[in-house]
């Protein structure tokens, strides 16, 4: 069930992706790309950006002489830095001083509230940990806008120490914290965990502004921070596709329609408009750190609203909400609905009127959907292969004729020449019902493949323009049979199969094809079209 935008209870948005998210493994962001990211969210209306810590890194260092120079429209940048060195004072703490010296309106400062960390990690008493949050917090005050305290360790030191986790609260708030943030650095609590912290919080600290910071080391990042806001938390930190430290942080775009479209909170800047930015944003983020979207990501995956079984895809077109929990296009997303050998007559005639065929008759769509169970049979996965659906609807029900066929491939391993392996590949191919041949050496079979059959295509089509194709995968099936992958980077991304017998050369070679094929099959059907059009003009 969909909320409107109206209802009452403002939530304020903290994204720390560059900060969090540079945690992740793999991920590593150069200035540029830092720029890019704080450029997106400001756009797409985060509350409050944190860009790093300043004099921790080269990049940090930089990226704050920038944003002294360069202000977001929307968002507000905070600059995160712990308490400072229990061996040093808050005035001769290098580290400290250096992060704190960022010119940004907010600064998010971290110390223990759990005693054991404070025992066993910075090794002093507790006495003196309260003391260097207070000092901490009481010299960022006098120089911000706004400061912010991550109470680290929050809900495993209050499990451990009530009394003293209150007393880190008390302590930061007493020296003007704006906001207490309380964190699940292990990632393992559950939502009944938090909601009980937060009404232990709310009634020891009334007027107090809580937030929560979570890690998904237990797959509850998401609902534990609808559980703090339910019950008092003002502001929820999080991570754009939930990158982070090990399994992660609070997945922003999870979160965010959740709490719009499903629990009626505001947002200072998320209108409806904006929040349809979600999925372009998860992917042009997605794009910088070269982390992928998992496909099964809610909101914003590519699984996230596609249909696959013949009788949910039925019951989609009757109505939507049969099997989407909220419309697609509320955040930005679209409707697909994949065919496959579970597909019916329905599916495959949405997806025929979908290619611009219109009204097929029933013989036709058996037909297809009978050619689709008995090529499934053989290994084709067109739930995964739509450059390989469409050139089969194409190649069943247009009148476009210049096809291609490979003929013949042979592929020989030419060992003891110069360095490195070389091969002889023998190709034939039918153009038209033309066959033309070719012979070519290199290195790598399949590229001197491609390069073959680019020349011989350009014989019967001089203008035919080269494909870009990027190799994905080569699987083994049943027996000895492989099946490949390959992807054309044209347009719209679209991926082409196929199966060979225990050849993985062969396998992606007749992948290739397909793809040649089908750009083939779609030009001359162009034609057609343009044809057709000018002859009723």
């Amino acid at each position: 069930m969909e909320a409107d935008f109206s209802k009452a209870g403002l939530v304020e948005l903290y994204d720390t992706t560059l900060r969090d998210g540079a945690q992740t493994n793999g991920v590593h962001f150069s200035l540029n790309d830092k720029i890019g990211i704080i450029e997106l969210l400001d756009d797409f209306g985060i509350d409050i950006i944190e860009a790093g810590w300043n004099g921790a890194n080269v990049t940090d260092t930089k990226l704050f002489d920038y944003l002294r120079r360069h202000r977001p429209r929307n968002s507000r940048i905070a600059a995160f830095c712990s308490t400072y060195h229990p061996a040093r004072r808050v005035d001769s703490d290098p580290v400290f001083l250096a992060g704190t010296a960022a010119e940004v309106p907010v600064m998010t400062l971290f110390g223990k509230s759990w005693d054991f960390q404070v025992s066993e990690a910075l090794k002093i008493p507790l006495e003196r940990n309260l003391e260097i949050i207070a000092e901490s917090v009481a010299y960022c005050r006098a120089r911000f806008d706004s400061v912010v305290f991550d109470a680290e360790h929050f809900f495993d030191g209050l499990s451990a120490n009530p009394g003293y986790a209150c007393a880190v609260v008390e302590a930061a708030l007493s020296a003007g914290a704006d906001c207490i943030v309380l964190c699940d650095t292990n990632g393992g609590m559950l939502p009944a965990q938090v909601s009980q912290a937060l009404n232990m919080m709310r009634r020891q600290f009334p007027a107090a502004r809580f937030g929560i910071h979570g890690h998904n080391d237990a797959d509850t990042a998401v609902a534990n921070s609808l559980a703090a806001l339910e019950h008092g938390a003002f502001q929820v930190q999080g991570t754009i596709n939930g990158i982070g430290e090990r399994c992660g942080n609070t997945n922003l775009c999870s979160l965010i329609p959740t709490l719009a479209l499903k629990c009626g909170y505001r947002m200072r800047f998320i209108t409806p408009e904006r929040l349809t930015q979600l999925h372009g944003l998860a992917r042009q983020v997605a794009e910088v750190v070269r982390v992928p979207v998992s496909a099964n990501q809610p909101y914003v995956g590519e699984n996230a609203f596609a249909h696959k079984a013949g009788v949910h895809i039925a019951s989609v077109l009757k109505h939507p909400g049969c099997y989407e929990h909220v419309a697609p296009e509320r955040v930005g997303h679209s409707r697909r609905l994949v065919i496959s050998d579970q597909s019916g007559r329905v599916a495959i005639g949405h997806k025929l009127a979908e290619l611009g065929y219109g009204e097929c008759g029933e013989e036709t769509v058996s037909q297809l959907v009978d050619e689709i169970k008995r090529r499934s049979n053989q290994g084709y996965a067109f739930d995964k292969a739509e450059l390989s659906l469409e050139l089969l609807i194409h190649e069943r029900l247009s009148a476009a004729n210049q096809s291609l066929a490979l003929e013949h491939l042979v592929c020989v391993a030419l060992p003891h020449i110069g360095a490195g392996q070389h091969y002889r590949v023998e190709l034939a191919v039918s153009i038209d019902g033309r066959i033309r041949f070719r012979r070519g050496f290199g290195e790598d079979p399949v590229a001197t493949f491609q390069t073959m059959l680019l020349t011989l295509v350009r014989g019967a089509v001089p203008e035919f323009e080269p494909l870009e194709i990027q190799q994905v995968a080569v699987e083994p099936l049943d027996g000895t049979r492989k099946r490949a992958w390959v992807t054309v980077l044209h347009g719209t991304p679209r991926r082409s199969m196929a199966v060979a017998e225990n050849c993985e050369v062969q396998a992606l070679c007749l992948a290739i094809t397909e793809c040649y094929r089908w750009a083939l099959v779609t030009a001359s059907r162009a034609r057609e079209n343009l044809l057709a059009m000018a002859r009723l003009a």
